[in-house]
C-alpha cells in the first residue's frame, strides 16, 4: 500500500472527498518529532507523552474520546492505543499552514458547540456512537460546520491509523524491504489484508 491508496482507503471508509491539505501532507510525508512532557491527560487520565501543539488539554481529551469513539478498540487497538490523537495535534499545530490552521479551529469550535448541545460527554458510548452518525449524515445548515468538521477529524484519524507503525507490522502485510513488483496477484496471495506503506 502506498500513500495514493491510504487516500483512497479513507476516501472510500469516510464517504467523502479527502481535504486538500491533508492529501499534501501525506504524500510528501513527515519525520517523527522529538516528544516532550506535558500536563495533558489522555481519556483514561494518565498523561499524555507529547506536549500539545494544537488544541488546548480540555480539548485533547474530547479529541481522543472522538478518536476511540471513530476507531473503538476491538481485536486492533484503538486510535489512542496507537497515539492518533497525539500525531493530529502534532500534525495540525506543526505541519498545516496557518490558514488551514484557522480554518480548523473554527470548525472545530462549531463540532464543540455541536457536541456541548448534545451532551455529547454524558451519554453512553452507544449513544455517543449515534450522535457522530446523526451530525455526518446531516442535510441542515445549522449543523454544516460541524458536519465539516467531523469529517475532516475522522479523514485524519483513519489516515494516521493506517499509517501507524503498530497497525502496519501487526494488521497489514509488512514488508521494509519491497521484492519484485507483481500487479495482479490474487488477494489470498497476500492473506486478505492490504500492503502498509
Amino acid at each position: 500500500m502506498n500513500r495514493r491508496e491510504v487516500l483512497r482507503y479513507t476516501a472510500w471508509i469516510t464517504g467523502s472527498a479527502i481535504s486538500a491539505s491533508l492529501a499534501s501532507v501525506i504524500l510528501s510525508g513527515c519525520s517523527e518529532q522529538t516528544p516532550a512532557p506535558d500536563s495533558a491527560k489522555n481519556i483514561d487520565g494518565t498523561s499524555t507523552s507529547n506536549l500539545l501543539h494544537f488544541f488546548t488539554p480540555e480539548q485533547f481529551t474530547l479529541v481522543a474520546l472522538l478518536a476511540d469513539t471513530i476507531l473503538p478498540r476491538t481485536d486492533s487497538p484503538s486510535a489512542t492505543d496507537v497515539k492518533v490523537h497525539s500525531t493530529l495535534d502534532t500534525m495540525l499545530g506543526k505541519v498545516f499552514d496557518s490558514h488551514y490552521q484557522a480554518a480548523f479551529k473554527t470548525q472545530w469550535s462549531a463540532l464543540e458547540i455541536y457536541l456541548n448541545q448534545q451532551e455529547f460527554l454524558q451519554r453512553l458510548p452507544a449513544a455517543q456512537v449515534e450522535t457522530l452518525q446523526t451530525l455526518e449524515l446531516s442535510k441542515s445548515d445549522d449543523t454544516a460546520v460541524a458536519k465539516k468538521a467531523l469529517v475532516e477529524f475522522k479523514q485524519q484519524i483513519i489516515a494516521y491509523y493506517l499509517t501507524t507503525e503498530t497497525v502496519a507490522k501487526t494488521f497489514l502485510n509488512y514488508l521494509p524491504i519491497p521484492g519484485a513488483y507483481k500487479p495482479c496477484i490474487a488477494l489470498d496471495e497476500v492473506n486478505n489484508k492490504a500492503w502498509a506503506l
